[in-house]
């Protein structure tokens, strides 16, 4: 053979036919390897049609392999949707611009197209590809789409149920008969891998009933007329139901039988549940890993009694050997060090396996905040009792860099400027330098906080500040800083000492500054100038905190709870007196499994004084507004007073918010996302609190007219004293920091106060 030599092929070069082709220069040539040589190029998959020519030559046989390649794909159309957008039925086509056409791949995305129809409830959808040749070789592609009427769910029945109704087995089921609100929560859409799943867990609902031989039938589906409902029929034979018999444990023990009896919940007599089984099965798995034995394997063996409908249960467990971790894994962590992944992992290397601390040591790492995604698993070491733990973390940001400027309908302009380090230099340490600035406040600060001082259990912190916060009736400023100290005693119980030095100024003169202009006029000395008074805080804070969140930075679920009391005294130097007792407690779940979080928060705080002239105003408490109970114009809760508006002696009374030393704070709400993808949320809240005075002192200036919720005389606190009020928003967890939007509506306005209030922020709440 002379010469190989191609034709037709436009975009496959030569080069690459050759590579792996028998027939070549010099070769002998037979029709076995020309046809090898066919069904290769064939493979390759570019060509629709491959022959091949042989003409004589001077030196031989040339052999030519006629070509014609498969069209490119020039655009991709998609027609006829409505319902569902562009953006999510790209993410369903797997095809892209430029590649070689295949026809069986366009099939498979026509069927793609037509199930993300059906997951939308457009169950009688039709899909169908058009493929129109252009010149070059190439092909545009046209998917066209006939949505048709949205099919709903109107009605789910049952046929052969006796030992349960209707109502209760379509509560079962994921797939819900349709309502009103279908076009808000989705209820009445039909998916096929859906109502799998709902047969699998009807059956699975006569298991933990006794019901150890039903049988779900095949449903029966129908059609409305109209094409627009859809009826389904489900038969079920359940058989007769089963109680639980003698009860049992054998195998490779390590503590006597009575041990293990002792802690099943399944217990002879009851009727026969699967999924207390599991659960009895899953406590024996875990109790005998937390003794090391890694491959431990329960099974249950069940003898059934068909006449006296009984099952007799007998657990049958071979333990394996014991298994010691050799080694732990840390892979991902490109700025985190080693250790601060380490010391929150609770096993270690050469100890015996344990799988409720392997467990936790996933908790305490992911709780950190600095991954996206935290795995564990684990493999077989050197040898059987051998095990290497590996550790997969993909890391987040956690530095910022912030600069911005907003109007808020709380404190006006707000100026924002922020830097700050969640895992400093990938020690797990904080510093964070802020300045904020707007009509309500003035605050620089600098903080830093160290969780494991010197790799110990000890946590060291400090923070420098300097602030203003303007309030109805005065000013409060202060310059100073404080030194923390605080030690793990377990996992999740931290305890703290802080010691504050603050030299703090209250003023009634004026509110001015950069942002909000004004003038108010000075108050009389008397009772008030006693309350408004400035001087030196020294102070002692004790707190003990407990927290079990998963996530501190984006939580979940867990709890978040701190008890503190706090020491201003002359022991001290302090020239402020009081003493201070709070209790906080957060509490996070998610809802059903669903991206719907409960946050609940309770605030309970109390402040008191030795010093005759009672509690300082700046040390007081003012509730309202979007940080407490929204719904209500900020600090403008809680006890009133009558006090001059003006120095002279014939100067009219005005009400004077005098603050609580004692208030009560309850808050409630639901988050849930909208777009997920930038970090758009909605919220439904409710909030209910006050604040109340406790000293005698201020009874005498009780206005003449008052509501309850704002009497200033020590009394029992009714119901009624409460202000509440519900309301809705949404937040952007934006690049300058959480941003909130909500609209509180009081429950029961006063005439002074607005029955809605718009308030957007710069900060998070719970």
């Amino acid at each position: 053979m002379a010469r190989v030599g191609f034709r037709g092929n436009r975009k496959v070069e030569d080069d690459a036919l050759r590579v792996n082709m028998r027939t070549i220069p010099g070769a002998t040539l037979t029709r076995d390897i020309v046809r090898d040589d066919v069904r290769t190029i064939w493979k390759m998959g570019f060509f629709e049609d491959v022959q091949v020519e042989t003409s004589p030559g001077p030196d031989g046989v040339i052999v030519t392999f006629v070509l014609k390649e498969k069209p490119s794909i020039r655009k991709i159309y998609v027609a006829g949707h409505e319902e569902v957008g562009l953006t999510k039925i790209n993410e369903v086509l797997d095809i892209k611009k430029e590649q070689i056409l295949d026809v069986a791949k366009i099939k498979k995305n026509v069927d793609k197209l037509r199930e993300l129809f059906v997951q939308r409830g457009y169950y009688m959808a039709e899909v169908t590809h058009e493929l129109r040749r252009q010149p070059q070789g190439e092909v545009d592609v046209w998917f066209r789409i006939r949505e048709n009427s949205k099919v709903e769910v109107r009605r789910v029945n049952f046929v052969g149920n006796q030992g349960a109704s209707d109502e209760d087995l379509r509560g079962v089921m994921l797939t819900q008969q349709g309502d009103l609100l279908s076009f808000v929560t989705s209820s009445g859409t039909y998916r096929e891998d859906v109502f799998q799943r709902d047969l699998l867990l009807l059956q699975g609902f006569y298991h933990d009933r006794g019901y150890i031989n039903v049988k779900v039938g095949e449903p029966k589906l129908e059609l409305s007329p109209d094409k627009r409902s859809l009826y389904i029929t489900i038969a079920v034979e359940e058989g007769q139901q089963y109680r639980l018999g003698n009860i049992d444990v054998k195998g490779d023990l390590i503590e006597d039988r009575q041990f293990y009896l002792d802690r099943l919940t399944a217990r002879t007599g009851e009727i026969f549940n699967k999924s207390k089984l599991f659960l009895d099965m899953q406590g024996l798995t875990e109790h005998f890993k937390d003794k090391g034995y890694a491959y431990v394997n329960p099974t249950p063996l069940t003898s059934v009694d068909e006449k006296n409908k009984i099952v007799h249960l007998t657990f049958d467990i071979q333990r394996g050997g014991e298994v010691y971790f050799e080694r732990i894994n840390i892979r991902g962590n490109n700025k985190t060090r080693d250790k601060v992944i380490r010391r929150e992992m609770r096993v270690v290397e050469g100890e015996h396996y344990n799988q409720t601390r392997l467990d936790a040591s996933k908790r305490r790492v992911t709780a950190l905040g600095f991954f996206e995604r935290v795995d564990m698993s684990q493999k077989r070491g050197n040898g059987d009792d051998q095990m290497e733990v590996n550790v997969e973390v993909a890391e987040r940001q956690t530095g910022a860099f912030q600069i911005g400027a907003g109007f808020s309908s709380v404190e006006s302009f707000i100026f924002q400027a922020q830097i700050s380090q969640n895992n400093l230099l990938g020690r797990g340490q904080l510093l964070q330098l802020q300045a904020q600035i707007s009509g309500l406040r003035k605050l620089f600060l600098l903080e830093f906080q160290e969780p494991y001082f010197l790799d110990t259990n000890w946590t060291f912190g400090f923070n420098l500040f300097n602030q203003l916060r303007y309030y109805r009736n005065f000013n409060r400023s202060s310059v100073g800083g404080s030194l923390t100290w605080g030690y793990m005693f377990m996992d999740d119980l931290r305890m703290f000492l802080t010691y504050t030095l603050e030299k703090v100024n209250v003023g009634t003169s004026g509110r001015s500054s950069l942002f909000y202009g004004g003038n108010r006029t000075p108050l009389p000395v008397g009772s008030l100038a006693n309350l408004l008074r400035s001087g030196v805080t020294s102070s002692a804070r004790i707190s003990l905190q407990h927290d079990t969140r998963d996530n501190r930075l984006f939580t979940h679920s867990g709890w978040f709870n701190t008890a503190s009391a706090e020491f201003a005294e002359e022991l001290l130097l302090s020239q402020n007196r009081f003493t201070r007792y709070e209790v906080v407690s957060r509490f996070f779940h998610p809802i059903l499994g669903s991206p719907f979080i409960l946050r609940m928060r309770g605030d309970v705080g109390m402040v008191s004084s030795r010093d005759p002239q009672g509690v300082p105003i700046s040390e007081r408490y003012f509730v309202g507004g979007i940080y407490d109970i929204r719904g209500f114009t900020p600090r403008s809760l809680g006890p009133q007073i009558r006090a001059p508006d003006q120095q002279s002696p014939d100067s009219n009374l005005s009400n004077f918010r005098v603050g609580g030393n004692l208030q009560v704070i309850g808050k409630a709400e639901i988050e849930f996302p909208i777009f997920e993808k930038v970090g758009i949320r909605g919220v439904v809240f409710t909030d209910i609190g006050n604040s109340y005075n406790l000293e005698d002192q201020y009874c005498r200036l009780r206005p003449g007219l008052v509501d309850i919720s704002a009497d200033p005389c020590k009394a029992v606190f009714p119901l009624t004293s409460l202000r509440s009020s519900w309301g809705f928003g949404f937040r952007w967890f934006s690049p300058i920091g959480p941003l909130r939007f909500e609209w509180g509506l009081p429950y029961r306005p006063l005439p002074d106060e607005q029955s809605m209030i718009f308030e957007f922020t710069i900060g998070s709440d719970l």
